[in-house]
């Protein structure tokens, strides 16, 4: 049995700035970080993690830091797991992505890429390759353990599309909120979804019980 929890990365300075973040590489806000330390210390009370994987870009990385340190385990980085690349978009205001790069009428195809970066297509199947080299090497059948893959929530829609098995032009959306977590199950070759975009971590009472300041 392979148990499996997707986890969003905290607050970071761009969601603050109202900024396109993308590949930009902001870091965590001073909340984002508290954030983190309560999903951190909500998991070690709940489960039993033996493996972090992470995207390499700050808010992600620091995220998981925190995981990683109430675990004590390293972390493995992969750059499949950023996020969508939105090339020239990437930092910009959302009021200035409108004036120098607006979306085509109609919108923008999934086949045809943001201006320097990816289709959705492309980013589709960059995420499917994730999947699949990561099924193949810690799925099996005879063992029991829990992952925890830290990573965006562009790029944590498009896994949940792919462990679904939806079409890449589905317009079914997975959001996450700050530090929200999917919990997945795969047993016997069966796919099963456990919880979606949890942040029960984030509730007041919380904050007292782990102790920590609250911002």
């Amino acid at each position: 049995m392979l148990k499996i929890l997707l986890v969003r990365h905290g607050e970071s300075l761009a969601d603050i700035e109202k900024c396109h973040e993308g590949r930009a590489d902001f870091p965590l806000t001073e909340k984002g970080e508290l954030q983190a330390s309560l999903l951190a210390k909500y998991l070690k009370e709940k489960y039993k993690i033996d493996k972090i994987i992470c995207s390499p870009l700050k808010r992600a990385y620091c995220t998981a830091r925190k995981i990683g340190e109430e675990f004590n385990l390293d972390l493995i980085v992969n750059d499949d797991l950023m996020e969508m690349n939105n090339g020239l978009l990437a930092g910009l205001t959302f009021k200035e992505a409108e004036v120098k790069y607006p979306l085509p009428v109609g919108g923008r195809k999934i086949y045809d890429p943001i201006p320097g970066g990816e289709s959705i297509i492309e980013f589709r199947m960059r995420v499917e390759k994730f999947w699949n080299k990561f099924l193949d090497k810690n799925y099996k059948s005879d063992e029991k353990k829990c992952i925890c893959i830290i990573a965006h929530g562009g790029t944590i829609s498009m896994l949940n599309k792919a462990i679904f098995r939806l079409p890449v032009d589905t317009e079914i959306k997975f959001p996450t909120g700050d530090t929200g977590f999917h919990e997945w199950i795969i047993k016997d070759n069966e796919r099963y979804i456990i919880k979606m975009n949890c942040q029960e971590h984030l509730c007041n009472n919380i904050y007292e019980k782990y102790e920590i300041k609250h911002i």
